[in-house]
């Protein structure tokens, strides 16, 4: 398959399948905010309309919990070349550089690249929960909200108020 991202910069190439991981993960975020802010229709959803929003979500799920960590990781093995042989800094070093204190453990660059990917997890999990829930309220709030002028049975609004219709027995019981 070749290689679509332009050369711009020397790090694009390389995390050429990351960034059109993103790209699609960011399109399919912005139909679902889209969907989102249409309201419930009255009639229950389809068999097809059921097994549409399935495939859609885990797509999504996938680009976001599979396959962009995996692509970070493999860039930053194989462009940045963290691995455990380069260190952020070293036990018993000096700890930002005042000499009070030393580090008290290793750090290397593979363990930034972790901490980076559960970052990455940590993220996307909150966003699908809000997004699950954002997606199951949708609707609710406008539909408890009064309408200001009174309308009638095809929704267009009234010139007059109506008078209260007369009920029997409204003459305080007499008939």
């Amino acid at each position: 398959m070749p290689n679509l991202i332009p050369d711009w910069l020397p790090w694009m190439r390389p995390a050429g399948r990351l960034l059109w991981a993103v790209g699609l993960l960011v399109i399919g975020l912005v139909i679902v905010v889209v969907l989102m802010r249409r309201p419930k229709p009255d009639r229950p959803a389809t068999w097809s309309e059921c097994m549409a929003g399935a495939v859609g979500v885990f797509a999504l799920m996938a680009l976001a919990f599979a396959i962009i960590p995996s692509e970070y990781i493999n860039w930053s093995d194989k462009y940045l070349q963290w691995d455990t042989t380069k260190f952020v800094f070293r036990s018993h070093q000096d700890m930002f550089g005042l000499g009070l204190v030393n580090w008290p453990f290793n750090m290397n660059k593979q363990a930034v690249r972790d901490i980076i990917v559960v970052g990455i997890y940590v993220v996307l999990f909150g966003l699908t929960l809000y997004l699950f829930s954002a997606w199951q309220k949708r609707g609710v709030a406008g539909e408890a909200a009064e309408p200001k002028a009174r309308t009638s049975r095809f929704g267009r609004p009234l010139r007059r108020p109506q008078a209260e219709p007369v009920t029997a027995g409204a003459n305080g019981g007499e008939g």
